[in-house]
């Protein structure tokens, strides 16, 4: 009988969100391991909630100066995960949204009635992306208002169901890229994605 090979150790990373609630540059759009976990040290000068829009839990009422606990790391994660920053005594967002790659793997976004969920996003450079859709549309992507080729592959279409990812082309990096999808019946809907640097 083969013994199995052990795991890759598992980094724990630390985010600081800074005063006022945003979190430095360099992990606003951060890539890391399947088996890493991220923690949030808050020094925003308030105490806040950290809100994921997919796979991880929520983190409520961080106290200054606290550190949350680990988020990730228990099973491996293919998946991006954008996350808000709210002030937690006002119930106003202070930041965001900010992304976390876990692995290899695309944020999610679902299309229902022509509204994407979650809306704006943001992915890292080189980052993936992938449609679950309820209907078949036509997508257009702009940047700086002009039609521009940003992923691969770019279709034309969304698919009904679970479309393949998408990964940011290098023309994408540092800029927001916007896109709209239109129903047979010519109505409009669409979102935007900031593509880190």
């Amino acid at each position: 009988m083969a013994t199995a090979r052990p795991l890759p150790d598992a980094a724990l990373w630390t985010v600081t969100i800074q005063a006022g609630g945003t979190v430095p540059q360099s992990q606003a759009n951060m890539k890391i391991g399947s088996l890493d976990s991220v923690s949030f040290h808050n020094m925003a000068g308030f105490p806040v909630n950290i809100i994921f829009t997919n796979e991880l839990s929520s983190i409520t009422d961080l106290a200054q100066g606290a550190t949350s606990g680990a988020q990730g790391g228990s099973t491996p994660l293919m998946v991006t995960v954008n996350y808000t920053i709210w002030n937690y005594n006002t119930g106003q967002q202070v930041a965001g949204p900010y992304s976390i790659q876990f692995g290899i793997g695309p944020l999610p976004i679902s299309i229902a009635a022509l509204t994407t969920s979650p809306d704006p996003i943001a992915i890292p450079t080189g980052g993936q992306i992938a449609f679950s859709s309820d209907a078949k549309y036509t997508i257009v992507w702009k940047m700086n208002n002009v039609v521009a080729n940003v992923w691969s592959p770019q279709p034309g279409t969304v698919s009904a169901g679970q479309n393949n990812p998408q990964v940011a082309l290098a023309g994408a990096n540092g800029n927001t890229v916007t896109y709209t999808i239109t129903a047979a019946q010519g109505t409009r809907g669409g979102g935007t994605v900031q593509v880190g640097t």
